[in-house]
């Protein structure tokens, strides 16, 4: 059978393995998107999770949510990683922090890609260099994060890992990008008050 080569930029097909965390084209979006707020849709900082705690209380629970989205994702890619390294699939923990039906479809298939070649990550994966960019649509005010939405633009690192074929020979990444590039992400509030991924898009913009 011949090696199978990595395209970061296909997400969505069955060639593509692990990398799409870090380096996708992902596309997903709901039907319906969630209302804003005039106020509520200004971006925060870089750093929500460093910044010093707003006085306005809308501010504040706004940059609340948005830490908990965040936090929400970094959990994913915890997950995600720990499956890839120890080479088992990771479809079923993962798909808990999957909102969009169309990226279910592709986490199936990438995980089903990933045990059928016996692909493994190696190395030191530190994907979020910073927060770029945050913005929330949504009342932060309100008393349910359903419906809501955290847009998060990440400078996400490709450099430090790679992957490696049942035989342990290197498989190699096709159109990978810069070592460092903007990756938007759409965190969307769920019933269960709990942050799912609704679209993943890489921009290959450097940062």
């Amino acid at each position: 059978m011949a090696r199978p080569n990595l395209p970061t930029s296909a997400f969505g097909v069955i060639a593509c393995t692990a990398l799409a965390v870090v380096l996708s084209g992902c596309s997903g979006q709901s039907d319906a998107p969630a209302s804003a707020s005039p106020a509520a849709s200004a971006s925060a900082s870089a750093s929500p999770t460093g910044s010093p705690t707003p006085t306005d209380p809308a501010e504040a629970a706004k940059q609340e949510r948005i830490a908990d989205a965040l936090r929400r994702y970094e959990e994913y890619l915890e997950i995600d990683e720990k499956h890839q390294k120890a080479g088992t699939h990771g479809y079923e923990d993962v798909a808990l922090y999957v909102g969009h039906p169309d990226i279910h479809s592709n986490e199936q298939m990438k995980w089903d890609y990933i045990a059928e070649h016996g692909i493994k990550m190696v190395g030191d994966r530190k994907p979020i260099v910073s927060v770029v960019d945050a913005r929330y649509d949504g009342n932060p005010l309100a008393n349910t994060v359903s419906g809501h939405r955290v847009h998060l633009d990440l400078c996400v690192n490709a450099t430090g890992f790679e992957f490696v074929d049942a035989g342990g020979e290197v498989v190699p990444v096709t159109d990978p990008g810069p070592d460092q590039s903007v990756l938007k992400v759409v965190m969307q509030g769920q019933p269960g008050e709990q942050w799912t991924i609704n679209k993943i898009t890489s921009t290959k913009k450097s940062c």
